[in-house]
């Protein structure tokens, strides 16, 4: 009777994690951010200076497409884009160097870094549409 009873609460509790996950994975997969929009960004120079401008993200055909407007280094056509679990990674190459990027997705804001061969540099923006 005890091993009955056993099996049956250990049945049930396998059962609730089983639908624990699934709900988890929905609701990641519910508010996972898209980042596609105009974005408005600033980037923290090590000079205690700022560079800013706009940064445009669009998702063509499942993938996704991110220009940066900047009037220091003009219009930068970002490469190697992966989107996942709210995390932009990217890079684009400048005069010879390669430059990456990495950014955390919260809703209309967006934080991280960009990695040059001088180091890294923090950087902002805010959704504008």
């Amino acid at each position: 009777m005890k091993i009955q009873i056993l099996k049956g609460l250990m049945s049930m509790t396998l059962a609730i994690l089983l639908i624990n996950a699934a709900s988890a994975n929905s609701i990641t997969h519910l508010t996972k951010a898209d980042p596609s929009g105009t974005w408005e960004y600033e980037v923290s120079m090590p000079d205690g200076s700022s560079l800013s401008g706009d940064m445009k993200i669009a998702k063509v055909e499942n993938e996704y497409e991110v220009t940066i407007y900047s009037n220091v280094y003009g219009t930068m056509e970002l490469e190697n884009i992966v989107f996942e679990e709210n995390t932009l990674e990217a890079t684009v190459d400048m005069e010879g160097d390669t430059i990456e990027f990495e950014f955390e997705i919260d809703g209309d804001s967006m934080e991280g870094k960009v990695y040059t061969p001088e180091g890294e540099l923090e950087m902002t923006a805010k959704k504008k549409s």
